[in-house]
């Protein structure tokens, strides 16, 4: 189980760049995911600190499909480099 709450920026670019310790093999890409596009998601996100957004904004201003996005963005926050948060009532089908 890890137990870290926060990751230092050299963490962050060793998940990023792959090939990261030992001690952080949990940690690697799972397949299906490239660093290449983690890059560009974590680039987008880091240009816009403190701001929310929801799977479907960062899927198209970073140009790829919402499934894709949703899978990074699950990754990420299964290894606490990114909280998320459920807003219900924002989209669906009216009743």
């Amino acid at each position: 189980m890890d137990n870290h709450l926060y990751y230092q920026q050299a963490e962050v670019g060793q998940l990023i760049h792959g090939n990261p310790p030992a001690s952080q093999e949990s940690k690697r890409l799972p397949k299906g995911l490239t660093p290449q596009t983690l890059r560009t998601l974590c680039q987008w996100i880091d240009a816009h600190p403190g701001s929310e957004f929801s799977t479907d904004e960062l899927a198209a201003e970073v140009n790829i499909s919402r499934v894709s996005c949703r899978k990074y963005l699950i990754w990420l926050a299964q290894i606490n480099i990114l909280f998320t948060s459920i807003h219900y009532g924002a989209t669906g089908r009216s009743v």
